[in-house]
């Protein structure tokens, strides 16, 4: 595998994720209590013995570069094995930066022309999955592809994702986001190239209005050149909105998800410190839940996934919910579908999500809608306050009313 180079698409914003990512890349955001949602795609490049690795930030990159510091968790670091961050920089003009993932390509062509590598594997760091890349590769070698383009099947119709149809490992139709669905095989926006094929196609669109693979350049290689299509069965997920990253999350504690056999690789020494935590400390009761290093549970945990250095004291009870990295739930308090980003204090006698689940978001009712509450980072919350569900309460806020009506937005 040391002929290929791999890029690593990690630069965008999602504003489907309201505050999640508000101050964070999306690729950044945590997942499954220890993990951020980049690790997958890292750790995958790694079990492929994939040796050089550009990311391609934009959008906040500080807690992504943090988290992967020089790359030596995934085994990126020695003489031939490196892993860089490749932010877009501004020249005379704004327009200088990234417009679209293949723009984000053709403004690093100098870097892949620093490798004498024969294909280029591009893959969106946004997504929940574990495949060996050294079977697509061979599939891609074997086909004598100029592009393999890879699918899963998904029976979901959504407008969000690009459809593909499929004939003899040929890829002969693809439509990105269209109003109705064409086949069930969505994109994983996971693509390898022949590396000259790839960069006479860069230049070709480099003077074209807009710069997408998957909306420009995909329909139109399919017209002339060889483009494949990997079909991938295993489970995978684009959690891109509220209600998808919160089924994801809910997927490792219904067995969907067998996170040993993935063999998954994060920084365990990034700000979190979990490599210094001690163990968890349960006093309390827990069940069918995830409990990181540095927990202190108390209370009652049900159905939910705590990340390092959560605290639950006495008589809380927290059911069906997602906590971050050391928040802190008072005395007696309830949580309920709630995701709670870092450094929050929840006082005594709180309780969020527990009324008006059917009551959509007032600011955001499409994304907002099936009774999950969405509270920032480093957000306070006073003792005896009730927070209706579908809210959301962002970051740095101090919350001292004594009640939040359902689908409210505090700011």
């Amino acid at each position: 595998m040391s002929n290929i180079l791999a890029l690593v698409l990690a630069g965008g914003q999602v504003e489907e994720l309201l505050c999640l990512t508000e101050k964070r890349a999306k690729s950044a955001l945590p997942v499954f209590g220890m993990y951020r949602i980049i690790d997958f795609v890292l750790s995958n490049l790694m079990h492929a013995g994939i040796e050089n690795v550009g990311i391609l930030s934009q959008y906040r990159p500080h807690d992504l570069v943090r988290h992967i510091g020089s790359g030596e968790h995934w085994d990126f670091i020695g003489r031939r094995r490196e892993i860089q961050i490749l932010p877009p920089y501004r020249g005379l003009h704004g327009s200088d930066w990234y417009k679209g993932t293949a723009d984000a390509v053709y403004q690093n062509i100098a870097y892949i022309e620093e490798y004498d590598a024969d294909h280029i594997i591009i893959a969106s760091a946004d997504h929940v999955y574990r495949m060996d890349y050294r079977s697509l590769m061979q599939f891609h070698i074997e086909h004598r592809a100029d592009a393999t383009i890879c699918f899963t099947p998904q029976d979901i119709g959504s407008t969000r994702f690009g459809y593909g149809i499929i004939e003899n490992d040929r890829l002969i139709d693809y439509i990105e986001k269209p109003s109705s669905p064409l086949s069930t095989m969505v994109s994983m926006t996971l693509y390898v190239f022949r590396k000259n094929f790839l960069l006479d196609v860069l230049q070709e669109n480099a003077r074209a209005p807009s710069h997408e693979f998957g909306k420009d350049i995909l329909p139109r290689m399919i017209k002339h050149d060889m483009i494949c299509a990997y079909a991938f069965g295993g489970y995978w997920a684009y959690a891109r909105t509220i209600d998808s990253y919160y089924r994801t999350n809910m997927d490792v504690l219904k067995g969907k998800i067998d996170l040993g056999n993935w063999q998954i690789r994060t920084n365990l020494t990034e700000r979190t410190k979990k490599k210094d935590r001690v163990p968890a400390f349960i006093n309390g009761d827990v069940e069918n839940s995830i409990i990181s290093d540095g927990c202190m549970i108390k209370g009652t945990v049900k159905n939910s996934i705590l990340s390092p250095g959560v605290c639950v004291a006495r008589g809380a009870e927290i059911v069906d919910s997602i906590l971050f990295h050391d928040t802190t739930v008072g005395e007696n308090s309830q949580l309920k579908r709630v995701i709670c980003d870092k450094d929050t204090a929840i006082a005594d006698n709180v309780s969020i999500g527990l009324e008006g689940e059917h009551t959509p978001s007032s600011e955001f009712k499409e994304l907002l809608k099936s009774g999950i509450s969405i509270i920032g980072r480093t957000v306070t919350i006073s003792e005896n306050t009730v927070i209706g569900a579908n809210t959301v309460v962002y970051p740095g806020s101090r919350i001292d009313r004594s009640y939040v009506p359902a689908g409210s937005t505090l700011r």
